[in-house]
């Protein structure tokens, strides 16, 4: 007598593998939509009340609707300086990373004694907790700190200064210390881009008499440009949420002229015991920072899309 194969078909009572499959990915489905999700949701409501901890539950609080959202905006002016005030800060940053960042990736491109060493080296400060950067950078501003003996060596007595008691003191320092901890990320990011660069057109521009200045700014950086606006998003979408050194520089000081949103939002959570009015404003810069993503990638999207068609 023939056995039958104990296969079975689709229509018997065993389970197929993507079947399996399905029931194995469930409990991760189920983790992240109670990890990430319903936290989303929950300060999503909260933020249409005026509940605060002292005010017992949540669900008991009034629902004020959008009142949250239009004081921020129309009334709040220390939210609105916050907001311009980190932009700003942003925006310095950023120019000032890119441009240290392109700098050092050309400088890498070519051979030298000692190249292996110094990459390690230029790389460190990234991987250095922003908490501690904070810290070490608070203590090289003091007034009686390396950076002012320094000063005093080279310029006199008169040249050392009181960097945390005025405000655009204070705000270069942040900029100081943003700038030397996330450079190397646009190093290494554009560093990785340039050895990506396609021969061919350098080697055409080179043969039709381009001079390598040209060579770079008509070949290579418009070669570099998706390189370069993904750098833009990654430490833009960091950059923001700018905190750690801030609040270990100067509290947001003097008075609130450093004062970023994200230490504003966190004043108001955890200083104020205004939850619902900060979840207000949280959720008013997470849609600004999707904008302005969605801006940075435009340039990039639309090319992709031509090339598509």
């Amino acid at each position: 007598m023939t056995q039958t194969p104990s296969s079975t078909s689709p229509s018997g009572k065993g389970l197929s593998n993507k079947a399996i499959a399905r029931i194995f990915t469930v409990p991760g489905q189920v983790v992240s939509v109670l990890v990430l999700v319903m936290p989303l949701l929950v300060a999503l409501y909260m933020s249409f009340t005026d509940w605060s901890p002292t005010r017992g539950s949540l669900f008991d609080a009034f629902f004020v609707g959008f009142e949250n959202y239009s004081e921020l905006l129309v009334y709040d002016t220390r939210f609105i300086y916050a907001v311009i005030r980190t932009f700003l800060i942003s925006s310095v940053c950023l120019c000032l990373e890119f441009t240290f960042g392109l700098g050092l990736a050309v400088l890498f491109m070519r051979k030298f004694r000692g190249k292996s060493v110094l990459f390690s080296a230029f790389l460190t400060p990234m991987m250095i907790l922003p908490v501690v950067v904070g810290y070490i950078f608070w203590m090289l501003f003091q007034s009686n700190g390396p950076i002012n003996q320094m000063l005093e060596f080279c310029f006199g007595a008169e040249a050392a200064m009181e960097w945390f008691k005025h405000a655009p003191t204070a705000i270069f320092a942040v900029i100081i210390t943003e700038v030397w901890h996330w450079t190397p990320l646009f190093f290494l990011i554009l560093l990785s881009g340039l050895n990506s660069v396609p021969e061919n057109p350098v080697r055409a521009a080179v043969i039709l008499g381009a001079n390598p200045r040209q060579v770079f700014w008509r070949v290579v950086m418009p070669t570099l440009k998706p390189v370069i606006i993904v750098a833009f998003v990654i430490r833009a979408m960091e950059v923001i949420k700018l905190f750690d050194e801030v609040y270990m520089l100067t509290r947001g000081g003097p008075g609130s002229s450093t004062e970023t949103i994200s230490l504003y939002i966190y004043k108001l959570a955890f200083n104020d015991f205004q939850l619902a009015y900060g979840a207000a404003a949280a959720f008013l810069v997470l849609v600004g920072s999707l904008l302005l993503v969605h801006m940075l990638l435009a340039p990039v999207r639309d090319q992709l899309l031509e090339g598509d068609n």
